[in-house]
């Protein structure tokens, strides 16, 4: 049976497990650890998401992310995943793949399930016999629910601990209490065999979210590269020639960033299709996406840029 498409949107929650290629560790010590962390958070202030929750165990990884106006999740993966396995293949010597494959990501009902999740992940290393209190784990986000860690200030956990009071003190404490009510629940199978493979949550939730998914805001456009470029363009009133190419002029570069981030993140083409239309290598289309991903919210102008561009080409004036 083919995989159904993976469901992105801003806003959505999603559980997201990745583990390591034929179940190895991922892990051999803190300072990975460390490193998985710093990665992480990094990728927070570029892709503007929100992280409720994480823990990491020796050859997987659970996180509970909800995306943001900017980054689309299969970005957020793909550039998490591919700078820790650069780093832990340089550090021991190594090399070939990690992770196992595809990541698993499973869209949530976050008014059903985010709290129940937080404590699920929470409690992973009771279950799996590493500790008997979940505190006693130092690589979960749980110290920074109850306020036992210091450093994860970047972790979002005031929607889940507003839930129990608005006075952090006593949030904590009552946080602190009901994950360890349920200290001795064993695995649940049920937020893993979900609705479509995908969705956690009851079926009126699974049709809102495809339908969500079938709005013309979140769907990929399907567009060829000249076609593309030529609307893209038209944005700007400059001809083709005046944005291709490898040149430095201000101008020139805001546009083509401009050209690559929709091209990436709202159309079909691939990297290798925007390169050969724009006239350089696939390492500038890459850089100008993330450039972009990181200034967006603050950059008026590329914002707008964006928008129309978008406005454009979904139209269906320039559609292959």
């Amino acid at each position: 049976m083919a995989r159904q498409p993976r469901v992105e949107y801003p806003g959505a929650l999603y559980h997201v497990i990745t583990r390591g290629n034929q179940r190895q560790k991922i892990f051999y010590d803190d300072r990975d650890r460390r490193k998985y962390l710093e990665i992480l958070w990094r990728l927070k202030k570029v892709h503007s998401f929100r992280l409720h929750a994480y823990v990491l165990m020796l050859n997987h990884v659970h996180l509970l992310l909800e995306t943001g106006a900017v980054g689309r999740l299969s970005r957020i993966m793909q550039r998490l995943s591919s700078g820790y396995t650069q780093y832990f293949n340089g550090r021991h010597r190594l090399a070939g793949h990690l992770f196992q494959g595809r990541y698993k990501a499973i869209l949530c009902d976050k008014d059903s399930y985010l709290l129940e999740l937080s404590r699920y992940l929470h409690l992973n290393p009771v279950r799996a016999k590493m500790v008997e209190d979940p505190g006693k784990y130092a690589w979960s986000s749980y110290g920074g629910y109850i306020g036992e860690s210091r450093g994860q200030s970047w972790l979002d956990t005031q929607e889940v601990l507003h839930q129990f009071s608005r006075n952090v003190s006593e949030a904590r404490k009552l946080y602190r209490k009901f994950v360890l009510e349920a200290i001795g629940e064993g695995h649940r199978e049920e937020y893993y065999e979900v609705l479509d493979g995908r969705f956690l949550g009851d079926r009126e939730f699974a049709e809102e979210i495809k339908a969500k998914a079938e709005s013309p805001g979140y769907v990929r456009i399907k567009i060829k590269a000249e076609a593309f470029l030529k609307a893209a363009c038209g944005v700007f009133n400059k001809k083709r020639e005046e944005v291709r190419g490898a040149g430095k002029e201000r101008e020139r570069v805001r546009a083509r960033e401009a050209i690559c981030y929709v091209g990436r993140t709202r159309t079909e083409l691939s990297v290798k299709s925007l390169a050969a239309a724009l006239g350089v290598d696939g390492t500038c289309v890459s850089r100008s996406v993330s450039r972009v991903e990181s200034k967006l919210a603050e950059d008026k102008g590329m914002k707008k840029a964006v928008d129309e561009i978008v406005a454009v080409i979904e139209n269906g004036k320039y559609h292959a």
